[in-house]
């Protein structure tokens, strides 16, 4: 399947917005928009899930080497990135979850975990789940379907919320949410991108009674889930609300084709995990050299991003690249596949 840039800079989009999260919030702790109107390491893991559910059903309903194949290209693409990232934040922040790199503190003020409890990696492990098992049953085609799955999960979301504000314990109400957006995106990649225009238009009007739905039924999600005088309750759903529209706009009326968000895409995976270690690895070091006040600040940042940078650089070329290639190898694709158009029943 064809690259698509302007998914790629999407990513790239988000990977500033981590870059800003994790280097410049901190200096920025009292903007009161941050605050209370948005969170943009929230809004960038969200890019991150939507692009992924926006182009993998496509990716697999095109493969020629069916389920096999794409098992073990997404295992090298993703796995030896992930533990690298494991054992680098284990070394240097051996207080955090080891385990999960790239995850965000706890916030408070909901009472539900959010993505940065459990970071962006299980919620993309558990839709490729999804997606090859509807393959297997060869109801991956299917647009109503997947119409029908993001309206289950975001049902399940909904019950998870309504559930939780009566036993009054913490559920994991926004892992199916963010799956049934995942799914949401699929049915706009075919509204966008379908070579038939009676698919598109199908699609469409999926999309738009999906979407009509969300608009009701997500503010009582949130609603759910907010603590008596929380703040950060109404900026996640503020958050959520901006990261769907965006990308409505970003891959169809505003597609961005910006090279350098190009290229950030091409490091937003190893970035993202590798961001955090890198970001402490630059305050030891400009510990270790004395500085202190906004001069310690700013060299911070500064060797935050440049160590960030190169270690997503390094990644990208010493592992990602060549083991997407040995993936194709042991799967026989040696060229990209042509874009082939999602044909829907």
């Amino acid at each position: 399947m064809e690259r698509l840039t302007h998914i790629d800079a999407l990513r790239g989009s988000a990977a500033i917005l981590l870059i800003f999260q994790t280097l410049l919030v901190p200096l920025l702790a009292g903007s009161w928009v941050l605050r209370h109107v948005v969170d943009p390491g929230l809004v960038a893991q969200l890019w991150f899930l939507l692009a992924c559910g926006f182009v993998v059903p496509a990716s697999l309903h095109v493969s020629v080497d069916a389920e096999r194949g794409f098992i073990i290209r997404r295992l090298l693409r993703l796995l030896p990135v992930y533990l690298l990232a494991v054992l680098l934040t284990a070394i240097v922040l051996p207080t955090s979850p080891a385990w999960l790199p790239g995850v965000a503190p706890a916030t408070a003020g909901v009472a539900f975990e959010t993505i940065g409890a459990y970071g962006a990696l299980p919620p993309v492990l558990l839709f490729y789940a999804l997606c090859l098992m509807l393959r297997l049953l060869g109801l991956l085609h299917s647009v109503s379907l997947r119409a029908g799955c993001a309206l289950v999960l975001l049902a399940a979301a909904l019950l998870l919320a309504l559930v939780q504000q009566l036993i009054g314990t913490a559920l994991p109400v926004t892992l199916p949410l963010v799956l049934s957006l995942m799914f949401f995106a699929s049915l706009w990649y075919e509204a966008q991108l379908e070579s038939s225009s009676y698919a598109r238009r199908r699609a469409r009007e999926y999309a738009r009674y999906t979407l009509r739905l969300y608009l009701l039924v997500m503010p009582v999600i949130f609603l759910a889930g907010w603590s008596a005088g929380a703040t950060v309750g109404p900026r996640d759903l503020l958050s959520y609300a901006l990261a769907t529209v965006t990308l409505l706009l970003f891959t169809s009326r505003l597609p961005l084709r910006t090279p350098l968000l190009v290229w950030l895409g091409s490091l937003s995976y190893s970035l993202y995990l590798l961001l955090p270690a890198m970001h402490r690895l630059s305050e030891l070091l400009t510990h270790s050299l004395g500085l202190t006040g906004s001069t310690a600040s700013l060299a911070g940042t500064v060797l935050g991003l440049v160590l960030a940078l190169g270690s997503a650089l390094l990644c990208r070329h010493l592992l990602e690249q060549p083991l997407a290639h040995a993936g194709k190898r042991l799967t026989g694709q040696h060229e990209l596949l042509p874009l082939v158009r999602l044909h829907s029943r």
